[in-house]
């Protein structure tokens, strides 16, 4: 009971922190700064479903065997696959949308040359 949320703690964690590690640097301000929070934390979310899944998918692969069912294995991995698509899909989406309305550094003035 316990490994599924220790998995997803940890994924968690570590998405949030690669994704605020990786992002390129946007304006300075509250605005940028909460955008910056929100991209980190569904980009955590997103990794954390992602191995929460895969842990399922082992898990029902491991059931599959010992029910003497390991015909249907590829269906499992599919129909987990899938799953985990149709659940990581809007949260990606969304991360990239947050990403791509957030203020961006405004272009500096291009130097003034005095004759």
């Amino acid at each position: 009971m316990g490994v599924p949320i220790l998995i997803f703690l940890i994924a968690f964690g570590a998405g949030g922190v690669a994704a605020a590690g990786l992002l390129p640097d946007h304006a300075d301000g509250r605005v940028a700064g909460i955008a910056l929070l929100v991209i980190a934390g569904l980009a955590g979310m997103t990794l954390a479903l992602i191995a929460v899944h895969v842990y399922e998918i082992a898990r029902q692969l491991d059931n599959a065997g010992t029910l003497g069912i390991s015909g249907s294995k590829p269906d499992v991995v599919a129909n987990g696959l899938m799953a985990m698509l149709r659940d990581i899909g809007p949260i990606v989406g969304l991360a990239a949308a947050v990403y791509l309305l957030a203020p961006g550094r405004e272009n500096e003035p291009p130097p003034v040359e005095t004759g």
